[in-house]
């Protein structure tokens, strides 16, 4: 997908946007070519005249306050996508093959790897071990405190997105279509799967399963022990957002710039809402809510089990990475916004903001909490990592966001 294609010397922002571009240009020929064929049912056929801003909670928004801790410019490339977290390390890997993993608290590297072979896709990690797929076709095992070699494979094609692990069992989709079952501790090849289509998601956990978009419109649920698919749900468009699940459901969107509900025990649809765009950033929930960032700028608030808006979050800015998530609060990163926003939960009222002073720069990872305080990276030509901690409470909170 476009997310992944870029070359080693284009900028993260660039990278962000052309993405997001052809995402856009997917959910135009998927309009042109689908709109009369197209009879999936939906709740509203656009949105209702008047909105409900109302959201189940206490009513009561609580505040969060940043203050900066440190900041990590050891980079000399962009990054490579989102960071991950290790045994309590960050881990940030950059578009040159670096690999550096951060202590928390005084913002140090632990350790340094530099892999020689360019890197698209950030890491991933679980029990104590960092998975990085590179552009010629490896996946890399290191040591999360101490950053050694674990393993090396090679695949038959590159890593379309960040693997996964599933128990003993690494996940990775490549460019040729297909989905790879690694040994997770020793690399060992345990068998592979024949997508239909060219993996588009990681491969995102449910109960017993794994599950996986592809840019085909196809989604697949299926055992990650034995690859056995259990089901395929077939749509016309891409897949552009990791799938989600949550209480016996599956969320996905897709390039027709739609959310749709899946039965997580068989794939049927329960209902699909339409969104102003394109959708990549993976949904969240808290509570009966169901949360969409869309890139129209907006968080779209549903009720999980019915898809009727409960609400729309006008935050100024192109919203296309996770949201990074506490008890409390919501922390997002408003594509070219500069800004980290922590919204209230569940009615995104209220919270905290802390503004990039760095002149032409916006933050290009999603954020990531760990140890109270939330890492994101930035920085176009180079990478660098902000540290800010938290303080969450339920003080007045700040001005809160536009709502319609």
């Amino acid at each position: 997908m476009a997310g992944s294609c870029g070359t080693t010397d284009m900028t993260a922002g660039r990278s962000r946007l052309a993405r997001a571009a052809g995402w856009l240009l997917a959910a135009a020929i998927a309009a042109s070519s689908h709109a009369e064929a197209r009879t999936a049912k939906s709740l509203f056929r656009s949105q209702p005249v008047n909105w409900q801003p109302f959201v189940e909670g206490d009513g009561r928004p609580r505040s969060v306050r940043f203050s900066p801790s440190w900041t990590f410019d050891g980079f000399q490339a962009p990054f490579a996508g989102d960071p991950a977290a290790a045994d309590g390390a960050l881990i940030f890997a950059s578009k040159d093959g670096r690999v550096i993993g951060l202590d928390p608290e005084p913002g140090r590297p632990l350790w340094d790897v530099h892999l020689r072979d360019a890197l698209g896709v950030g890491p991933a990690a679980a029990d104590g071990i960092v998975y990085q797929a590179t552009r010629g076709g490896r996946i890399v095992a290191l040591d999360a405190r101490e950053g050694g070699l674990l393993w090396s494979v090679h695949l038959e094609a590159e890593a379309t997105r960040t693997p996964r692990r599933f128990g003993d069992r690494l996940l990775v989709g490549t460019a040729d279509g297909k989905l790879i079952a690694l040994d997770a501790l020793d690399g060992r090849h345990l068998g592979d799967l024949s997508l239909p289509g060219r993996p588009s998601t990681p491969p995102e956990p449910a109960p017993g399963a794994a599950l996986i978009g592809t840019e085909d419109g196809v989604v697949v649920s299926l055992d990650p022990r034995s690859l056995r698919v259990r089901w395929r749900h077939e749509g016309p468009d891409a897949i552009t957002a990791p799938p989600f699940y949550h209480d016996r459901r599956v969320y996905v969107a897709s390039a027709d710039r739609s959310i749709h509900c899946l039965r997580a025990r068989n794939g049927k649809r329960r209902w699909t809402v339409k969104t102003g765009a394109v959708i990549t950033a993976r949904p969240f929930a808290s509570g009966n809510v169901l949360y969409v960032l869309s890139y129209d700028n907006d968080i779209y608030l549903l009720k999980r089990k019915s898809g009727h808006l409960l609400a729309r979050v006008r935050l100024g800015h192109r919203l296309d990475v996770d949201a990074a998530l506490t008890e409390s609060h919501a922390f997002v990163v408003p594509f070219t916004g500069a800004s980290l926003l922590g919204l209230s939960l569940p009615s995104l009222r209220g919270g905290g903001q802390f503004d990039l002073v760095a002149p032409g720069e916006w933050f290009t990872t999603a954020p990531l909490v760990l140890n109270g305080r939330v890492a994101v990276g930035y920085g176009r030509d180079a990478g660098r990592v902000l540290a800010l901690s938290l303080e969450e409470g339920d003080g007045s909170p700040d001005e809160p966001p536009a709502r319609d």
